[in-house]
């Protein structure tokens, strides 16, 4: 689904062939200010606990994310720094949806992985094993938009962009037993992705009191693609057929919703058993005046974020 002209958005989700209710949740918005600047929240949950209790975590932390937006995002966006306002903002919410879960005292618990974008800038906020991916230098994407839509000016900046290779990032880190493994040279990741205990969370909300919310922040150009999904998609395909999958969907298809339609459905063929989320976001503003952020000014726009985890 399109939902403005400077967005590309696929959302789908699917109870999958095993399951008898779908414990996985998604979030979006978009908000446009008086200077008519964009910012966007897109997220995913994965419940857990049973199928009752799982879509309950999953629902209520969609809800209070929900109503922490719709009343917090004008406030936010006057701010000189939007994105980091929005991320100062985060942890103590996150904090808030765990201990509304750790009250029902059911066990119930959720993942959650929260994507913002604007102008340029990405911030992750992220605990569980639910994943955020960055595809870089995704030339199909931009060339089949250039096709449904006025040509722009190209600089020679995205020119170069769209020549160049594409690849596949993981934004998020897994809160996972097998995570751990791996990093300890005790497994692969070939190994995790079937491993009997790969479903252990180390992180999640609701479960046990005390988190630590994995923060992530960066840019992306106008061909970048995120990826958000729950490990109901990502178990079942390596990174390499991920990232062959997408260039191939994206030679393929005009819009991103079929691309999210087909992942699902591609995920159901290949022997799912657990809920299946995937989110698709491209952000493509239509004035081709609007610069993106590049590269050497990161760091300078990190520092006050920086300065704030460093002071904790």
């Amino acid at each position: 689904m399109d939902a403005q002209p400077n967005w590309q958005i696929g959302l789908s989700t699917d109870t999958g062939p095993v399951k008898i209710e779908n414990e996985d949740a998604y979030i979006w918005r978009v908000f446009e200010d008086d200077q008519r600047r964009q910012v966007l929240m897109i997220a995913v949950a994965d419940g857990m606990g049973g199928s009752e209790n799982g879509a309950a975590a999953s629902q209520l932390a969609k809800r209070v994310l929900e109503q922490w937006w719709d009343k917090r995002i004008k406030r936010t966006m006057r701010s000189e720094q939007p994105l980091q306002q929005l991320m100062s903002e985060v942890e103590p919410l996150l904090e808030t949806i765990d201990q509304k879960l750790l009250a029902n005292g059911s066990k119930n618990g959720t993942t959650l992985s929260i994507l913002f974008m604007f102008q340029g800038q990405y911030a992750v906020a992220h605990i569980g094993d639910s994943r955020i991916y960055q595809l870089t230098g995704n030339q199909s994407g931009l060339q089949n938009y250039f096709r449904q839509n006025q040509p722009l000016d190209l600089k020679e900046q995205d020119t170069e962009s769209l020549e160049s290779e594409s690849d596949l990032i993981q934004l998020t880190e897994d809160h996972s037993w097998v995570e751990q493994q791996i990093k300890r040279g005790l497994l692969t990741r070939e190994q995790a992705r079937t491993h009997h205990k790969r479903n252990v969370l180390t992180q999640c909300l609701g479960i046990e009191k005390g988190i630590k919310v994995n923060e992530q922040l960066g840019v992306y150009q106008a061909s970048d693609l995120f990826l958000l999904c729950s490990d109901g998609f990502y178990s079942l395909f390596s990174d390499e057929e991920m990232t062959q999958t997408l260039r191939g969907l994206e030679n393929e298809y005009t819009d991103l919703q079929s691309m999210s339609d087909y992942l699902v459905k591609l995920a159901n063929y290949s022997g799912a058993y657990d809920n299946i989320t995937v989110l698709l976001v491209r952000h493509m503003p239509v004035d081709s005046q609007a610069p993106f952020v590049e590269e050497r000014s990161l760091t300078s726009w990190l520092s006050p974020f920086l300065k704030r985890k460093k002071a904790r």
